[in-house]
């Protein structure tokens, strides 16, 4: 049984139908090392990662619209899916974030709703139990609406419990029947990536790991995507200026949710590019920014400060997205996972030692490629990669 949540593999199940079929009646091994086994894996995989981005993007534009005028949402919605971690994390494997960002949106999609508008509540707990059975950490979001709800507008406090125990207590059914815990196997907050490494005598402080979240140069959020500290403003005018009912007991859960990323055992994510577990909450920063819009609008060095804040982003994603892995930084001179204090140095950073290295191999071009190209029939195992990781 897979570790991670069931319900990712439940959403982009319907994309792997086609495919299924395909397999049972070509009958073939998946233990054997076929390349067209291994073509169809990769090529679903990224296929799938990259609709459920793409769909975040699109709901998240929609959602702005509520609010914004449409160059406004388009803006704000195009620095989210090209300026961010949304294009060289969520979109390039199926990790938890793609489907964790497109509730997230989807939720300010329900959230931004006019309160009469029949089955708004309804959507926003649909949303927050999708983000919660993908990472139980969210369940905090859940609480505080749900308080909200419970204060705001009793009335239609039910629609938002339905979804969330019809669709909660199929999924802590299913953890209890294969796993025997409510939580299914994920691990603790505590618990290393790496059981009997060095992360098991690496143990810093929340407002350490918190620190190398937000500001370290090889998994900072603010390094990575520089455009959140108008996000991070706008927060603020937010909580200020309190229009949105809702908006404060939101920030008052990623306030909470923030310092619990900072707990894991393994803050910086394992191997990847940039801020991957701050990656799920990119929707809401873009969101963020949309009070603070006019005012930026309006200021010429504001104008310029954002701009060329998505700018740096876009250059930094377009290393993650087209250079990473090159250059190997995650496990060169030693893995950062044995050596987390590597997170920290300035003189040699992921961003700079992958682009020096050069573009990587098209991997997924050639395997679609092999898909398609009859003449490898004869050849059906698995070439050497020389660019994969080590």
């Amino acid at each position: 049984m897979s570790t991670y949540p069931v319900i990712n593999s439940l959403v982009v199940l319907p994309f792997y139908v086609i495919p299924a079929w395909w397999f049972s009646h070509q009958h073939l091994d998946f233990s054997s090392g076929d390349v067209v086994v291994t073509a169809v894996v990769d090529v679903m995989e990224k296929f799938s990662a990259s609709l459920l981005a793409a769909l975040s993007v699109g709901v998240l534009y929609l959602a702005l619209r509520r609010i914004a005028p449409r160059s406004t949402s388009l803006l704000i919605s195009l620095t989210y899916g090209m300026a961010s971690s949304t294009w060289s994390i969520s979109s390039q494997a199926l990790w938890r974030h793609g489907l964790t960002e497109l509730s997230f949106a989807f939720l300010l999609w329900a959230l931004l709703r006019r309160p009469a508008a029949a089955g708004h509540v309804f959507g926003a707990g649909f949303a927050l139990v999708l983000a919660a059975a993908n990472k139980p950490a969210y369940a905090i979001l859940a609480i505080l609406l749900f308080i909200y709800f419970a204060r705001e507008q009793r009335r239609q406090l039910g629609h938002f419990c339905v979804p969330i125990l019809m669709i909660g207590s199929l999924l802590l059914a299913y953890n209890l029947h294969y796993f025997g815990r409510l939580l299914g196997a994920c691990p603790s907050l505590s618990s290393p990536a790496v059981p009997g490494s060095a992360l098991n005598q690496y143990q810093p402080s929340t407002w350490n790991s918190l620190a190398g979240l937000l500001i370290s140069p090889n998994r900072g959020l603010l390094i990575y995507i520089p455009w959140v500290v108008f996000s991070l403003w706008g927060a603020a005018r937010i909580w200020k200026e309190n229009t949105l009912k809702w908006g404060r007991y939101l920030l008052l859960g990623l306030a909470v949710v923030l310092p619990l990323h900072a707990r894991f055992g393994s803050w910086w994510g394992g191997w990847c590019f940039g801020p991957r577990y701050l990656t799920d909450l990119l929707p809401f920063m873009a969101f963020f920014l949309v009070p603070l819009w006019p005012r930026i609008r309006a200021s010429r060095w504001l104008r310029v400060a954002m701009a060329a804040a998505v700018v740096a982003a876009v250059w930094v994603q377009i290393v993650g997205a087209c250079y990473y892995p090159r250059g190997f930084w995650d496990g060169r001179p030693v893995s950062v996972d044995a050596d987390p204090r590597r997170l920290w140095d300035w003189s040699d950073t992921q961003i700079s030692r992958s682009f020096r290295a050069g573009r990587a191999e098209p991997q997924l071009y050639y395997q679609l490629w092999t898909l398609f190209d009859l003449r490898g029939a004869g050849n059906r195992s698995r070439p050497a990669n020389k660019s994969e990781k080590p």
